[in-house]
């Protein structure tokens, strides 16, 4: 049993990588997120809170490649304090015998009108039942953005620095990552995203998306991805307030993921 549930464990952590995103807008994008802006920049690349006014909550939830019990779900919430913002975050993945969950507590500025900075920290949990136990475990992440000028933004990111151990019965790490990417803005309905992904020890991943307002209140986003392929469909529905999003990721080998989330924040969304 115990060589089952290990073998489960190494399954269900490379099934962990083959995500492309937290909430369903960046999912409907491949993923293509280190130049958004919103709340659900803590999932990305924290710098995007920055940019924040007044505070925000948000949820979602995904069922990978739909498997019964893999769900994905997390939460956040953020607010500006001062002149920076700070955000709080959690994120659960759970099948039986094991659970993963991160906690992750983050702070962004604008250094000016052009250039912010986000940095956030991660408590780990990592809990394999018949004996393994749980292993405990923190990691550092933190990106930038820069806004060229009113239509080309860029920006960078890089999570776990540390490579913390991912348990305490084998030698595996968590990879560190680095994203790189551009947005440009066509106009205010059509937004075009790119970015470039590097793992420690992985083939290069390239993505895109375009987001497109197709109404004042119905946004259409699609996507591709390399290693693996994917590709991506999502519906947002906005109103001063509130956004909903779903969206649904193919992936080439495992097949599709459905997402679905949904924030309020008390500025109003841009």
């Amino acid at each position: 049993m115990r060589g089952h549930l290990f073998f489960l464990f190494l399954i269900v952590s490379a099934l962990s990588q083959a995500q492309v995103g937290e909430g369903a807008r960046a999912s409907a994008l491949a993923g293509t997120s280190v130049c958004l802006s919103d709340g659900w920049s803590v999932f990305h690349n924290q710098a995007g809170l920055a940019q924040m006014k007044g505070w925000q909550v948000g949820a979602f939830f995904q069922n990978r490649f739909l498997v019964e019990n893999l769900g994905d779900r997390g939460i956040y919430g953020a607010g500006k304090v001062g002149a920076g913002v700070f955000a709080g975050s959690y994120q659960s993945f759970g099948v039986p015998g094991f659970n993963q969950s991160r906690l992750g507590i983050a702070y962004a500025i604008p250094l000016n009108e052009k250039f912010s900075i986000g940095v956030q920290t991660n408590y780990h949990s990592l809990r394999i039942a018949e004996g393994y136990g749980i292993s405990r475990s923190f990691s550092a992440e933190g990106g930038i953005i820069y806004r060229l000028n009113n239509a080309l933004i860029l920006g960078a990111h890089i999570e776990n620095v540390n490579r913390p151990k991912l348990s305490e019965f084998s030698n595996e790490r968590m990879p560190s990552t680095i994203r790189i990417g551009a947005g440009y803005i066509f106009s205010e309905k059509v937004k075009l995203l790119g970015q470039v992904q590097q793992e420690l020890n992985q083939k290069l991943q390239v993505s895109s998306g375009i987001e497109y307002d197709v109404a004042e209140s119905l946004v259409v986003r699609v996507g591709a991805a390399s290693q693996p392929g994917l590709w991506t469909l999502g519906f947002g529905w906005k109103s001063k307030h509130i956004r909903a999003d779903i969206s649904s990721t193919y992936h080439t080998i495992l097949g599709f993921t459905p997402q679905i989330s949904l924030a309020y924040s008390s500025a109003g969304f841009q």
